[in-house]
């Protein structure tokens, strides 16, 4: 299994932040660019729990997509194991976000633990995952983070709400 972990400051609240990832209007794609709107299927939504699918797309690959249980019922952060995926193998692989007061602002943590298909797909993404992926995240997770102020900036961020 790889992990990658980035942690970003922001001066947002850990609610604004934990918000945005609960969300999964439209405003998804302006937070996770790598995620097509087009492709998202929300399967269910609850309180403090979803299970979607989202993909990303790869170019002349297709799209790379993985469907994963969200739950938020922990107040600090927001867990996403796999739950399907065509390139990631179940059990093993998920995403998580975490938000916690820190200066004013939250300290804001992203880990992407992956254990890839033994498949064309799993192989070329998996060495490419390990190879350049640390650059690669942390340049996305600091988008995310900036992704997420601009929209509050803008009035255009969900309203922050309790866990339920």
């Amino acid at each position: 299994m790889a992990t990658i972990r980035v942690v970003v400051q922001t001066s947002l609240a850990p609610a604004h932040v934990l918000a945005a990832a609960r969300d999964f209007s439209d405003r998804r794609a302006k937070v996770f660019p790598a995620v097509s709107v087009d492709r998202l299927v929300v399967h269910e939504l609850g309180d403090a729990s979803a299970d979607a699918t989202e993909a990303t797309a790869i170019g002349p690959f297709g799209a790379n997509w993985e469907r994963c249980h969200y739950d938020w019922s922990r107040p600090d952060s927001v867990k996403a194991p796999v739950t399907d995926s065509n390139v990631y193998t179940v059990p093993g692989s998920s995403w998580e976000i975490k938000a916690l007061p820190s200066d004013g602002g939250s300290r804001v943590e992203m880990i992407w633990e992956r254990k890839f298909r033994r498949n064309l797909r799993g192989i070329l993404f998996g060495t490419a995952f390990r190879a350049f992926g640390k650059p690669i995240f942390n340049k996305y997770a600091r988008e995310i983070v900036a992704n997420i102020e601009s929209l509050n900036e803008t009035g255009h961020a969900v309203a922050p709400t309790e866990p339920g």
